[in-house]
């Protein structure tokens, strides 16, 4: 993955955003000036008055190029040097922190005597300025990563927006605004309580539905509004209502169907009876449909027509009591678009039997896969997420029936060219959509992205940022070149529904491996050779079972307290009684080749297992006449000995399949099976240390 070096004016947060980032994401992050202090054995400060800047800009310099992590926040003056400017932006991607002078001079003064440069944002503005990647208040900064767990989408805001005037018109009370409710049903609950006082100004904010829900109510209501709008809300077709009367209402059949729902919702609280009548075929009929379910529900009689609906007048809105919204569809298509590019996400809650058009998203992601013609007139709000997978995957696929696309919260056809144009650093021009498709585009990109106009999804979908955190686990021992832990614990987690992952992190001291997950947040980790007894010391419980082996090899991270387990006996115990095909050891001569930590675990387990004789070779010849040979060490320790062909071989490591000692033991005649079976089981067992016992 591309670097990611943070980099702006002292005290911009660079060190900050570092550290969230890595405990978001479950990656690595370096503070340049940590390490040079770890380096040199000096605060920054002591460094400048014992030697000056000059020497600790070649210290620096050196550290730089010495570091290798997806996130390093740099100093303030790292690429004032010409060279360390190209050799970060040859390894990465480098963004400015934009942050206030006003900010920057309170965390100066704050922190007196940390800063021996102090500010020097004026004379470097325009060397901030130069770079081409910035971060500010509103950016939300992405790293790869696929995507695990359960996810239930919002409220779907259309059936939302329909049940909440229905229940007003009914007589209900206005519901309050939440603070988990996205900004259009915001704007849908706040008009409806300031009618309910009697006002005339509503302020729908950006939302078009409010607009062409209440326009024509507010006239059935008799009240001459005042629609106050927001950003492109203003641009986009509207009709003003000052009175609206009973009769024939006529709307061509490609508008919004948003002005239809309006008017179903408004004619029957009229005198006389109405009609409405579509000139030419209606297009997103499945909202008009959603409308017609709703309104039903409420008492309120409506007949189709060849070219539309006859409404009769005098009705009255029946609440039919507690009603609850749809999960919403058009939120979900951005975690079935996420799957479709290699995210394991349960997406829960939606009914497969809505009328909510976007519900067609897994069929028309299915045509894109195949490379077809995609229609997405009935359901425009897909496209974003759709076409992010076109474009990933390269499928080709023709997308028709835009036309309406390029009057949403944006341009969204040309919106979506842009953010595949640079695809690192997206302007999402305040449209929620587009956010949102960058960031699942973030998922598989092939480092950091940058999406500006983050807080665009408010709109829809406020929880959608927080959809991407999961907790993190890691695997640590050295050098750990081959690790199948994250592939077992990630297939797991994935069928579990769980939002978690487990990354590998090679260490080659137990104190640095620790250290990483303190700054991760890491919830639990696997700890493998070398560091299976050395980390130890650096726990603050150990399990009594991990102390009879002396040998951890699990961690559990939780308030502060870090706690030690073994699972690799049970582990093993389940893997070899499999492999032997017995219900215990009794009457089996066992080898045990090493002296480990994992050869701890074994001995246990054969204990544990009634084994009648068992024998530790460590470093010397294997003597003949053994049943059982079980090899705890990552070599083949006993290249001289002859198998006799009844012996049983079983070989802890995994990688590769088939270990020298397993071959030659094969070629002998002997059962054999390397330790993979054993991973598994002792996984499990982990999970279970690292959720409470609710794992399978």
């Amino acid at each position: 993955m591309k670097t990611l070096y943070l980099y702006g004016p002292p005290a911009s947060g660079k060190s900050t955003l570092a550290r969230k980032l890595a405990r978001d994401f479950g990656r690595l992050a370096v503070d340049l000036d940590e390490e040079i202090v770890a380096r040199t054995g000096m605060s920054i400060p002591e460094y400048f008055a014992m030697h000056g800047e000059a020497a600790f800009r070649r210290v620096e310099s050196e550290v730089l190029r010495e570091v290798s992590a997806p996130v390093v926040a740099l100093g303030g003056g790292t690429l004032l040097d010409e060279e360390n400017r190209r050799y970060a932006e040859s390894h990465g991607m480098v963004a400015v922190l934009d942050v206030d002078d006003e900010t920057i001079m309170r965390r100066i003064e704050s922190e007196k005597g940390t800063r021996p440069l102090g500010n020097r944002l004026a004379e470097r503005r325009c060397h901030y300025a130069s770079f081409k990647h910035h971060i500010d208040a509103d950016t939300k900064v992405m790293l790869p990563r696929v995507l695990r767990g359960s996810i239930t989408p919002p409220p779907s805001k259309s059936h939302l927006h329909r049940l909440l005037v229905a229940e007003f018109l009914a007589g209900g009370e206005c519901v309050e605004i939440r603070a988990d409710d996205c900004e259009d049903i915001a704007a849908t609950k706040r008009c409806l309580a300031a009618l309910k006082r009697g006002e005339s100004v509503l302020d729908v904010g950006e939302s078009g539905s409010t607009l062409r829900f209440l326009a024509p109510v507010a006239a059935a209501l008799g009240v001459k509004a005042e629609f106050v709008k927001h950003g492109r809300l203003a641009e986009r077709p509207s009709i003003e209502y000052t009175t609206i009367k009973a009769g024939v209402h006529e709307l061509p059949g490609d508008v919004s169907s948003q002005f239809a729902t309006g008017l179903l919702l408004a004619l029957p609280l009229l005198d006389g009876d109405s009609e409405i009548r579509f000139a030419g075929a209606l297009q997103s009929r499945g909202y008009v449909d959603m409308t017609l379910e709703v309104i039903r529900g409420y008492g309120i009689t409506v007949e189709e027509t060849p070219t539309g609906f006859r409404i009769p007048g005098r009705q009255r809105y029946v609440s039919p009591g507690s009603v609850t919204p749809e999960a919403d569809w058009s939120g979900a298509a951005f975690w079935y678009a996420a799957n479709a590019l290699g995210s394991s996400i349960k997406i829960e809650g939606l009914n497969d039997c809505s009328h909510q058009p976007d519900r067609v998203v897994p069929k028309l992601l299915d045509e894109i896969l195949k490379g077809g013609v995609v229609d997405v007139s009935p359901c425009p709000d897909n496209y974003p997420a759709l076409a992010a997978v076109n474009h990933a995957l390269k499928c080709g696929a023709r997308f028709v029936g835009t036309e309406r696309l390029r009057i949403k919260e944006s341009d969204r056809l040309a919106a979506m060219e842009a953010v595949f144009a640079s695809p690192d650093d997206v302007d999402s021009r305040g449209d929620h959509r587009i956010a949102m498709a960058a960031a699942i585009l973030s998922t598989v990109a092939e480092g950091p992205t940058l999406i500006h106009g983050a807080s665009s999804v408010a709109k829809s979908y406020p929880g959608f940022w927080n959809e991407f955190r999961m907790d993190l686990y890691c695997v640590t021992g050295w050098p750990l070149k081959k690790t199948r832990s994250p592939e077992i614990h990630n297939a797991a987690y994935a069928a579990e529904g769980r939002k978690a992952e487990m990354v590998s992190y090679p260490a080659q001291t137990i104190e640095k491996a620790l250290r990483f997950a303190e700054v991760a947040d890491a919830k639990g980790m696997a700890v493998t050779i070398p560091h299976k007894e050395s980390v130890m010391p650096h726990l603050d419980r150990i399990d009594e079972a991990a102390c009879e082996i002396g040998a951890v090899n699990t961690v559990v991270f939780c308030d502060g307290v870090k706690c030690g387990y073994n699972t690799d006996e049970p582990g093993f115990a389940e893997a070899i009684l499999s492999f032997v095909g017995r219900d215990s050891l009794s009457g089996l001569k066992v080898a045990v080749l090493g002296a480990g930590g994992a050869a701890k675990a074994v001995l246990c387990a054969l204990e544990r297992l009634g084994a009648s004789y068992v024998e530790v070779f460590y470093r010397r010849r294997l003597e003949p006449d053994f049943d059982l040979i079980v090899n705890a060490t990552p070599v083949d320790p006993i290249p001289e000995y002859a198998f006799t062909g009844r012996e049983q071989v079983y070989d802890l490591r995994y990688e590769p399949a088939e270990t020298l000692l397993m071959a030659r033991a094969r070629a002998a005649g002997c059962r054999v099976e390397n330790g993979f079976s054993m991973l598994e089981a002792q996984a499990r067992f982990q999970r279970k240390l690292f959720f409470g016992g609710n794992s399978s």
